[in-house]
């Protein structure tokens, strides 16, 4: 059974006291980005520290984690924002994160950091202009940003249907070397020799891990360019991930006694916020079951964190353990239309010394327009533990 909880401003203001549904469709134009979600579970805060909703325990480590940002192809200036992204909310974002009193040590932006979607020279600039605005940031001093590529930096789109992009690999590899976003990349799937994950390219400083104290992560491409054909647009299947190299991976950790937790990172999430609909809402469908079997038996998994869908949602993928898929795709980008109480803002999942697991939602009002500038600062709501 999947439980489904999507957070919303109600939860910081204490003006939702039961679950709600809605239906909405994503104002991107895609039919496959309208979702439903539930409302509630998540009580408001106070000012001070967080809470510590691991009973006492003391703090080991955190991380922060959002996704989707880019504004919409037709609200975008290339003159006064070149990094085709919601500036207003970006940088709210970093200021935000910068004043944290326990700043976190790695910061994953899981994809649709930009528009995208285009050739590699647009693409390009748009990243380089991305990077510039990150590096005059506050954050940039304090924190590891590791980006993980979403559909709109890995595909191209024409006739309303997106495919494969074969220089976008390329594009991102430099992208991430020049600006020193690709510290932990290089071990990652390739394509030689029996190539069991069906790969056009090397994948090894996209989808990669490594490991952090006691703590691995692990960072996936979810639109890896796959030798896989797709019939119905002549080029190659979308949504594909590397899950040879995953099991590989995972079964390393599992085996490796001074790990402790992985955490594992993509864009697409593997099962959509109920109401979702299209074969492009997730990874590929094909490979869904057999990813959420990994998962499920990979007893140190403690969440899969991810995008894509422009709202925040948390529901128990299948299986024993019910391992927790967080959705933060409330970066920036045009949120579900049907999502009650909409906010914009960011996520924090904290490490306890007794192994537990919480997140911490922030978030801010949406001004209108969407994009318009804001100074309002995230408010904070309670912890949710999803891992004992």
């Amino acid at each position: 059974m999947r439980l489904a909880i999507s957070l919303s401003l109600a939860a910081l203001v204490g003006c939702s006291s039961s679950p709600s549904t809605s239906t909405s469709t994503d104002q991107d134009a895609s039919a496959n980005d309208s979702s439903v979600g539930k409302e509630g579970g998540f009580a408001p805060e106070g000012g001070g520290p967080l809470p510590d909703a691991a009973g006492g325990d003391s703090l080991v480590s955190s991380f922060a984690f959002m996704g989707c940002n880019r504004i919409k192809k037709a609200d975008w200036d290339p003159v006064a924002d070149p990094a085709s992204a919601n500036m207003g909310q970006l940088q709210q974002t970093f200021i935000d994160v910068a004043a944290l009193g326990d700043v976190p040590k790695y910061f994953f932006f899981v994809g649709d950091m930009v528009l995208g979607l285009t050739d590699s020279t647009m693409l390009s600039g748009q990243l380089d202009a991305w990077a510039k605005v990150y590096a005059a940031s506050p954050i940039a001093s304090k924190l590891t940003l590791v980006p993980a590529p979403g559909n709109h930096e890995m595909l191209t789109k024409a006739t309303k249907v997106e495919t494969s992009n074969v220089g976008s690999d390329a594009v991102w590899v430099k992208w991430t070397a020049a600006n020193g976003f690709d510290q932990k990349a290089g071990n990652g799937p390739v394509n030689g020799g029996a190539n069991q994950d069906a790969l056009q390219d090397d994948q090894s400083r996209i989808s990669y891990s490594f490991d952090d104290g006691d703590t691995h992560y692990v960072v996936l491409n979810t639109d890896t360019w796959t030798t896989t054909p797709d019939s119905t647009t002549g080029s190659t299947q979308i949504g594909w991930v590397a899950l040879k190299w995953l099991t590989a991976d995972l079964q390393a950790a599992e085996a490796n006694g001074k790990i402790a937790r992985t955490y594992i990172f993509g864009h697409k999430p593997l099962v959509p916020p109920a109401g979702v609909t299209g074969a492009d809402a997730t990874i590929n469908t094909a490979l869904v079951p057999a990813m959420e079997t990994l998962l499920d038996t990979s007893a140190k998994v403690k969440g899969y964190f991810c995008a894509h869908a422009h709202l925040w949602d948390d529901q128990k993928l299948s299986g024993k353990r019910g391992v927790h898929q967080i959705i933060a795709g409330n970066a920036g980008s045009p949120l579900e239309t049907a999502w009650a109480t909409p906010s914009y803002g960011f996520t924090v999942v904290r490490t306890y010394a007794s192994g537990k697991v919480g997140v911490v939602g922030y978030r801010r009002p949406v001004p209108t327009p969407y994009y318009a500038s804001t100074t309002i600062a995230a408010t904070k709501t309670a912890e949710l533990v999803i891992a004992p």
